[in-house]
């Protein structure tokens, strides 16, 4: 039996609702995490996250509008659901596909922003990816747009409205995994210029896995399988579609999460029991100990994409279980301090 599109849009929603439960437990400890900070949180992650939290929330409220008014409402008429669900133009549909570019265009925006950041704000390197951004914004707002003139009966695998879907979804992709290797180069280059003056720097290629993780795969993955499936002019579309949006955001949660506490690149954080203090991003392996006293080493590599200096100075142990603003307020000698500015 065929997959129709009411069934698809049932299970979808279904998922989604999985998915959300797990995504506010990630938002929760996301919040979490930027309270207990003793500084101020960074604008641009609290930002986020509580952004996508309200577009996320909202978007599955409309799909359990929709599959509530599908399945309960004209129950004397043959098939409804079928009709309602292959009717595009109502108010209900054209919402969730705007909340549903718009929670692509705010992770988006935060991915493109990391790799500005760690790239040294560095224009010509992003220019690109921000060019995809806007064609992004763009193609966006035209599948909005299109659902208003997409009538019951219309082929949705085949018109305007899906070829806009295609593209809006092959452009993020684009410029997601764009994103992703700007990051992981960077990173990989900087271990490079500071292998020789620290110790500890680990297995480069072991480090870049969760890099690549956490900057979206998972999310250019599934993104790869609703363009196959889209493509394939298969009713499963909306079975990945409808869950899309909470898992994107507990993706890029998770990523806030990790810069929160200090497991990251992009904010100041703890890691390794070590602290950076850079207000740019940051990268802090463990250095080797070196009397209190001793004398800063500055080393400044010539990285013709953006300047990158490394100091060293300092160099000590601390305890694990104190945060970076405990250790800038503890004068006691046994508390010596490594700091790692990128």
């Amino acid at each position: 039996m065929a997959l129709t599109i009411s069934t698809a849009e049932l299970i979808g929603v279904f998922i989604e609702s999985l998915a959300y439960g797990v995504y506010l437990m990630v938002f929760i400890q996301c919040i979490f995490v930027l309270r207990k900070r003793h500084s101020r949180p960074s604008d641009y992650l609290l930002g986020t996250a509580v952004s996508l939290f309200i577009l996320i929330t909202a978007h599955l409220f409309i799909d359990i509008l929709r599959n509530m008014q599908a399945f309960t409402t004209d129950e004397a008429v043959p098939n409804y659901p079928t009709r309602y669900y292959d009717t595009f133009n109502t108010w209900q549909n054209i919402l969730k596909s705007g909340l549903y570019v718009a929670v692509t265009l705010v992770s988006d925006a935060f991915i493109l922003y990391r790799s500005f950041i760690l790239w040294g704000r560095n224009y010509l390197i992003c220019a690109f990816p921000f060019l995809l951004f806007i064609a992004d914004i763009v193609i966006g707002v035209l599948w909005v747009y299109t659902l208003n003139f997409v009538v019951l009966g219309d082929n949705v695998f085949a018109d305007a409205l899906s070829v806009r879907v295609k593209i809006f979804s092959s452009i993020t992709l684009a410029m997601n995994v764009i994103c992703t290797l700007l990051i992981a180069f960077k990173i990989l280059k900087i271990q490079k210029a500071v292998a020789h003056f620290v110790k500890g720097s680990g297995d480069q290629v072991s480090r870049l896995v969760p890099i690549m993780i956490e900057s979206g795969s998972v999310y250019s993955a599934l993104l790869v399988v609703m363009i196959v499936t889209y493509t394939s002019k298969s009713a499963a579309i909306f079975i990945i579609l409808n869950p899309m949006s909470p898992i994107i955001v507990s993706s890029f949660s998770s990523v806030i999460v990790r810069v929160g506490m200090g497991l990251s690149h992009g904010d100041s954080y703890r890691a390794n029991g070590t602290v950076s203090s850079s207000r740019n991003n940051q990268w802090m392996p463990r250095v080797g100990s070196r009397p209190f006293n001793s004398d800063l080493q500055i080393y400044s590599p010539s990285f013709p994409h953006g300047g990158v200096q490394v100091q060293l100075q300092q160099s000590v142990h601390t305890r694990a279980d104190v945060l970076p603003d405990d250790l800038e307020n503890d004068t006691s000698p046994h508390a010596k301090r490594s700091f790692l500015a990128v």
